[in-house]
């Protein structure tokens, strides 16, 4: 079925787009390129549109006087509403009454949408797809991009980590495209596309194979055909579990498009971008990144959720910003000190590793993009003891390729001072004092810290007491380690050879001095 999934998806490229390059290869070189940049502050909505989505194959949406009339970006969509909703459909009935007992969920699903919804909306647009499509995202998360569930899928779509790859979003340990809610709905929507022309061009067959699994429809479309019955959704055999999505969808359509027969409240979203996107090709520290765009981080990471860490890789990303930021924003940004990702060492060979003093299989599973459990099973160990020397295989990876952060100054306790920081926010954010900051930078109460400045952080405290060697927790912090150990961040940094602006890693182990 992969095989049939690659020969249909190249299938359709060639045929749709053989005399185009591909966006890679139209790209030029440079380290940050801003995708087509709205220079032009009165640029119409639908301008800011078409230069937000980067898919060169796709031919500029003509300005729509008719659809930018609308207040609400939701009543945009709606107006546009095609796929038929069947009235005396018991399932689509009770779904109607469940959103109407839940119609907060309407309201939580927009506020999560409202930084991409437009992107969303006119790229279906766009590709002439059904608007209802835009509805998916609630009935699978609530449009939360962080959003997981245990068997493995992820993001506003809840793809599976197999069906993001072959529909080509990046996996790695510092970024998740299934939770970039640009990036997934590209492949979504590439994705459904490829269903469309697999299921005899039903859209409700193609929306039932995307949340079910494209094989169990495809064979229920072929019993169909073989037989000479209709292959519409309607009239394929599958198992409730396989139908009961199609309701839920129609019955948000239903809800939004007669919504005062239902006497329900469409939640407002201004019919305008709220953000744009910028093309990365280096890696950046976050924190800084959210200086220069004038937000906060927690903003950046939420119009960024793909990214795990405070970075982004040394590879080709994207970044979306809001749409307010400076125009010179590309400038600013390839301005800021780079962030490497460099290769762990000492890699054997292609797929093996050579286990090393300080090693744990959770920091190897890390470092390879990998698990405990998957390392576990290629290694056939029931346990997690490791040896020195000992060499792992590592499944389904080039060993070569896998990612560990380098460190961005050389070993040494520092502190970078950030705007709107004093000695004293310094102090407690450390938990130092801000007597001991000034002595060991020769400062005085009457000194000027600048942004930028590099403070060095050196403990008064000596490596003794018990050593202990600590394995970095998801949720942990610099801060909250040397409080549940009773000794100081400073410390930590020290005996780590680590600086303030390095962000510890789940399975990430530190060298600790304790007094009991």
């Amino acid at each position: 079925m992969l095989n049939k999934l690659y020969v249909a998806v190249a299938a359709a490229l060639l045929a749709s787009c053989a005399a185009q390059k591909s966006v890679q290869s139209q790209d030029p070189e440079p380290e940050i390129i801003a995708d087509q940049p709205i220079r032009d502050k009165a640029a119409t909505a639908q301008q800011v549109a078409n230069a937000l989505w980067q898919d060169a194959e796709l031919s500029p949406l003509a300005p729509d006087t008719k659809l930018q009339s609308y207040d609400n970006l939701w009543q945009r969509a709606i107006a546009q509403f095609s796929l038929k909703v069947p009235t005396d459909n018991r399932e689509v009935e009770q779904q109607i009454r469940f959103y109407l007992r839940n119609q907060k969920l309407l309201k939580i699903a927009t506020d999560n949408a409202a930084p991409f919804l437009y992107h969303l909306i006119t790229e279906l647009e766009r590709r002439n797809m059904p608007l209802e499509l835009a509805l998916l995202p609630i009935v699978e998360s609530t449009y939360n991009p962080k959003a997981g569930s245990v068997s493995g899928v992820l993001g506003i779509w809840q793809f599976s980590a197999g069906t993001g790859r072959n529909f080509g979003l990046k996996q790695n340990a510092w970024y998740d495209g299934r939770r970039d809610v640009i990036e997934s709905s590209r492949a979504a929507f590439d994705y459904l596309k490829y269903l469309y022309s697999n299921v005899d061009q039903d859209w409700l067959s193609a929306v039932a194979a995307f949340n079910a699994g494209e094989g169990r429809v495809f064979k229920a479309v072929e019993r169909n055909r073989y037989s000479g019955r209709p292959t519409d959704f309607w009239s394929l055999h599958l198992p409730k579990q396989s139908t009961s999505y199609i309701p839920k969808l129609l019955a948000l359509a239903q809800l939004l498009k007669h919504a005062d027969k239902y006497a329900i409240s469409v939640p407002l979203i201004a019919n305008k971008p709220q953000s744009r996107i910028l093309k990365i090709n280096r890696g950046l520290d976050l924190p800084l990144t959210a200086e220069v765009l004038g937000i906060s981080l927690d903003e950046l990471k939420r119009l960024n959720p793909g990214f795990k860490a405070n970075i982004i890789p040394s590879a080709s990303y994207q970044l979306v910003v809001p749409l307010t930021s400076p125009l010179d924003t590309k400038q600013q940004l390839a301005a800021l000190p780079k962030v490497k990702v460099a290769p762990v060492a000492n890699p054997t060979s292609a797929g093996k590793y050579k286990v090393r003093s300080g090693d744990s299989l959770s920091k190897i599973a890390l470092q390879f993009k990998t698990s405990v459990n998957a390392l576990q099973k290629a290694n056939q160990m029931a346990g997690t003891q490791l040896k020195v020397g000992q060499v792992l295989n590592i499944p389904g990876l080039n060993a070569t390729e896998a990612p560990a952060l380098q460190p961005r100054n050389q070993p040494g306790s520092h502190y970078k001072v950030k705007s709107g920081d004093n000695l004293w926010l310094i102090a407690k954010k450390l938990n130092v004092s801000a007597a001991d900051l000034k002595r060991w930078n020769q400062l005085t109460d009457k000194s000027t810290l600048k942004p930028g400045q590099l403070l060095q952080l050196k403990s008064v405290a000596a490596n003794t007491g018990n050593k202990m060697t600590y394995q970095v927790k998801a949720g942990d912090s610099l801060a909250s380690i040397a409080q549940r150990f009773k000794v100081k961040v400073a410390d930590i940094l020290q005996w780590n050879g680590l600086n303030a602006d390095n962000y510890l890693q789940p399975g990430q182990e530190l060298t600790l001095y304790t007094a009991g």
